[in-house]
Protein backbone atom coordinates (compact mmCIF):
# COMPACT_ATOMS: atom_id res chain seq x y z
CA UNK A 1 0.00 0.00 0.00
CA UNK A 2 3.03 2.48 0.81
CA UNK A 3 3.91 1.88 -2.75
CA UNK A 4 0.65 2.32 -4.15
CA UNK A 5 0.63 5.13 -2.32
CA UNK A 6 3.51 6.54 -3.47
CA UNK A 7 2.81 5.89 -6.87
CA UNK A 8 -0.35 7.81 -6.67
CA UNK A 9 0.90 11.04 -5.16
CA UNK A 10 3.83 11.10 -7.46
CA UNK A 11 1.05 10.34 -10.40
CA UNK A 12 -0.60 13.06 -9.64
CA UNK A 13 1.95 15.49 -9.16
CA UNK A 14 3.08 15.21 -12.27
CA UNK A 15 -0.16 15.32 -13.76
CA UNK A 16 0.08 18.92 -11.56
CA UNK A 17 2.88 19.90 -13.10
CA UNK A 18 2.01 19.38 -16.93
CA UNK A 19 -1.13 21.25 -16.15
CA UNK A 20 0.80 23.82 -14.94
CA UNK A 21 2.97 24.32 -18.00
CA UNK A 22 0.11 24.50 -20.63
CA UNK A 23 -1.18 27.26 -18.48
CA UNK A 24 2.12 29.02 -18.25
CA UNK A 25 2.53 28.56 -22.21
CA UNK A 26 -0.55 30.89 -22.87
CA UNK A 27 -1.32 29.41 -25.59
CA UNK A 28 -4.42 27.06 -24.46
CA UNK A 29 -5.23 24.92 -21.89
CA UNK A 30 -6.66 21.63 -21.73
CA UNK A 31 -10.70 21.87 -21.98
CA UNK A 32 -10.87 21.28 -18.43
CA UNK A 33 -8.64 23.38 -17.32
CA UNK A 34 -10.17 26.05 -19.57
CA UNK A 35 -13.08 25.55 -17.58
CA UNK A 36 -11.57 26.18 -14.11
CA UNK A 37 -9.61 29.52 -15.02
CA UNK A 38 -13.18 30.77 -16.87
CA UNK A 39 -14.62 29.91 -13.38
CA UNK A 40 -12.19 31.73 -11.56
CA UNK A 41 -12.20 34.64 -14.03
CA UNK A 42 -16.01 34.81 -13.76
CA UNK A 43 -16.81 33.99 -10.38
CA UNK A 44 -13.87 34.11 -8.34
CA UNK A 45 -11.97 31.50 -5.89
CA UNK A 46 -8.52 29.86 -7.38
CA UNK A 47 -8.00 27.48 -10.02
CA UNK A 48 -7.39 24.99 -7.73
CA UNK A 49 -10.86 25.40 -5.60
CA UNK A 50 -12.81 24.87 -8.54
CA UNK A 51 -10.68 21.58 -9.94
CA UNK A 52 -12.07 20.77 -6.57
CA UNK A 53 -16.11 22.04 -7.48
CA UNK A 54 -15.89 20.95 -10.92
CA UNK A 55 -14.60 17.39 -9.99
CA UNK A 56 -17.61 17.06 -7.34
CA UNK A 57 -20.12 17.41 -10.39
CA UNK A 58 -18.59 14.86 -12.15
CA UNK A 59 -18.25 12.26 -9.61
CA UNK A 60 -22.24 12.89 -9.16
CA UNK A 61 -22.38 12.38 -13.38
CA UNK A 62 -20.49 9.64 -13.21
CA UNK A 63 -22.51 7.38 -10.60
CA UNK A 64 -25.75 8.53 -13.05
CA UNK A 65 -23.87 6.94 -15.81
CA UNK A 66 -23.04 3.60 -14.08
CA UNK A 67 -26.39 3.73 -12.46
CA UNK A 68 -24.56 3.47 -8.50
CA UNK A 69 -24.30 5.61 -5.60
CA UNK A 70 -21.45 8.33 -6.57
CA UNK A 71 -17.92 7.41 -5.48
CA UNK A 72 -17.10 9.81 -3.09
CA UNK A 73 -13.60 9.09 -2.84
CA UNK A 74 -13.07 11.06 -6.22
CA UNK A 75 -12.81 13.79 -3.86
CA UNK A 76 -9.21 12.80 -2.91
CA UNK A 77 -7.59 13.03 -5.89
CA UNK A 78 -8.95 16.23 -6.73
CA UNK A 79 -8.37 17.73 -3.28
CA UNK A 80 -4.55 16.40 -3.92
CA UNK A 81 -4.54 17.91 -7.54
CA UNK A 82 -6.13 21.36 -6.65
CA UNK A 83 -3.91 21.27 -3.77
CA UNK A 84 -0.59 20.94 -6.16
CA UNK A 85 -1.89 23.21 -8.99
CA UNK A 86 -2.08 25.78 -6.94
CA UNK A 87 1.36 25.54 -5.07
CA UNK A 88 2.84 25.16 -8.42
CA UNK A 89 1.10 27.81 -10.13
CA UNK A 90 1.03 30.40 -7.76
CA UNK A 91 4.52 29.67 -5.77
CA UNK A 92 6.86 27.43 -7.02
CA UNK A 93 6.48 27.96 -10.76
CA UNK A 94 6.21 31.87 -10.61
CA UNK A 95 9.41 32.11 -12.46
CA UNK A 96 8.64 30.49 -15.39
CA UNK A 97 7.37 32.70 -18.25
CA UNK A 98 8.07 31.95 -21.69
CA UNK A 99 8.25 34.60 -24.62
CA UNK A 100 8.15 34.11 -28.01
CA UNK A 101 5.88 31.21 -30.14
CA UNK A 102 8.87 28.93 -30.42
CA UNK A 103 9.46 28.79 -26.67
CA UNK A 104 5.71 28.67 -25.85
CA UNK A 105 4.82 25.62 -28.15
CA UNK A 106 8.04 23.89 -26.47
CA UNK A 107 6.65 24.31 -22.99
CA UNK A 108 2.85 23.31 -24.13
CA UNK A 109 4.07 19.79 -25.87
CA UNK A 110 6.03 19.53 -23.20
CA UNK A 111 3.22 20.08 -20.67
CA UNK A 112 0.62 18.11 -22.74
CA UNK A 113 2.98 15.11 -22.60
CA UNK A 114 3.75 15.65 -19.07
CA UNK A 115 -0.07 15.49 -18.14
CA UNK A 116 -0.71 12.31 -20.42
CA UNK A 117 2.10 10.68 -18.44
CA UNK A 118 0.96 11.83 -15.07
CA UNK A 119 -2.23 10.52 -15.48
CA UNK A 120 -1.05 7.01 -16.93
CA UNK A 121 1.32 6.63 -14.43
CA UNK A 122 -1.21 7.31 -11.13
CA UNK A 123 -3.56 4.68 -12.69
CA UNK A 124 -1.23 2.44 -11.43
CA UNK A 125 -1.80 2.70 -8.55
CA UNK A 126 -5.34 1.63 -8.70
CA UNK A 127 -6.32 4.35 -6.00
CA UNK A 128 -9.72 6.84 -6.44
CA UNK A 129 -9.44 8.36 -10.10
CA UNK A 130 -9.76 11.69 -10.96
CA UNK A 131 -13.46 12.20 -11.41
CA UNK A 132 -12.99 13.16 -15.20
CA UNK A 133 -10.75 9.77 -15.79
CA UNK A 134 -13.22 8.09 -13.99
CA UNK A 135 -15.91 9.63 -16.64
CA UNK A 136 -13.41 8.18 -19.19
CA UNK A 137 -13.72 4.48 -17.43
CA UNK A 138 -17.44 4.63 -17.03
CA UNK A 139 -18.33 5.89 -20.90
CA UNK A 140 -16.15 3.16 -21.26
CA UNK A 141 -17.50 1.25 -19.11
CA UNK A 142 -21.28 1.36 -20.50
CA UNK A 143 -20.41 1.89 -24.37
CA UNK A 144 -17.78 0.14 -25.29
CA UNK A 145 -16.43 2.73 -26.90
CA UNK A 146 -12.28 2.97 -27.00
CA UNK A 147 -9.80 4.85 -24.67
CA UNK A 148 -9.11 8.11 -27.09
CA UNK A 149 -12.99 8.01 -28.28
CA UNK A 150 -14.44 8.52 -24.56
CA UNK A 151 -11.85 10.68 -23.52
CA UNK A 152 -11.93 12.89 -26.81
CA UNK A 153 -15.78 13.14 -26.37
CA UNK A 154 -15.34 14.22 -22.40
CA UNK A 155 -12.56 17.23 -23.17
CA UNK A 156 -15.03 18.06 -26.10
CA UNK A 157 -17.76 18.57 -23.25
CA UNK A 158 -15.50 20.83 -21.62
CA UNK A 159 -14.18 22.89 -24.21
CA UNK A 160 -18.04 23.72 -25.11
CA UNK A 161 -18.85 24.95 -21.61
CA UNK A 162 -15.48 26.94 -21.32
CA UNK A 163 -15.83 28.63 -24.86
CA UNK A 164 -19.52 29.91 -23.36
CA UNK A 165 -17.31 31.20 -20.06
CA UNK A 166 -15.16 32.75 -22.04
CA UNK A 167 -11.76 31.10 -20.52
CA UNK A 168 -8.59 30.47 -21.92
CA UNK A 169 -9.23 28.47 -25.28
CA UNK A 170 -6.48 28.23 -27.86
CA UNK A 171 -4.86 26.28 -30.63
CA UNK A 172 -3.34 24.39 -27.73
CA UNK A 173 -6.63 23.69 -26.36
CA UNK A 174 -7.84 21.96 -29.52
CA UNK A 175 -4.96 19.86 -30.12
CA UNK A 176 -5.43 18.78 -25.96
CA UNK A 177 -8.98 17.57 -26.91
CA UNK A 178 -7.84 15.66 -29.97
CA UNK A 179 -4.31 14.43 -28.81
CA UNK A 180 -5.00 13.73 -24.79
CA UNK A 181 -6.98 10.61 -25.21
CA UNK A 182 -4.50 9.10 -27.66
CA UNK A 183 -1.28 10.25 -25.79
CA UNK A 184 -2.99 8.16 -22.64
CA UNK A 185 -3.50 5.37 -24.65
CA UNK A 186 0.20 5.11 -25.60
CA UNK A 187 1.58 5.78 -22.28
CA UNK A 188 -0.37 3.21 -20.81
CA UNK A 189 0.44 0.68 -23.69
CA UNK A 190 4.08 1.13 -22.96
CA UNK A 191 3.52 1.19 -18.92
CA UNK A 192 1.56 -2.14 -19.41
CA UNK A 193 4.62 -3.81 -21.65
CA UNK A 194 7.12 -3.19 -19.02
CA UNK A 195 4.80 -4.39 -16.04
CA UNK A 196 2.94 -1.97 -14.94
CA UNK A 197 -1.10 -2.87 -15.58
CA UNK A 198 -3.99 -0.51 -14.95
CA UNK A 199 -7.54 -0.67 -15.55
CA UNK A 200 -7.07 1.99 -18.75
CA UNK A 201 -4.11 -0.73 -19.91
CA UNK A 202 -6.30 -3.89 -19.69
CA UNK A 203 -9.52 -2.10 -21.22
CA UNK A 204 -7.13 -1.27 -24.02
CA UNK A 205 -5.56 -4.65 -24.26
CA UNK A 206 -9.08 -5.77 -24.26
CA UNK A 207 -10.12 -4.05 -26.98
CA UNK A 208 -7.31 -5.24 -29.00
CA UNK A 209 -7.91 -8.98 -28.72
Amino acid sequence: MMKRSLIYIVGLFILSFGVVCMIKANIGVAPWDALNVALTDKVGLTVGSWVFIVGGVIILINGIIRMRLPNVTGAIPIVIIGFFVDLLNLKVLTFLKVNGALHQWILFLAGLSILAAGISFYLRAQLPSVPNDELMLAVTERTGWQIYMTKTIGEAAALILAIILKGPVGVGTIIVMLGIGVLIHVFDKLLHKIGFSSPVAQTAVNEEK
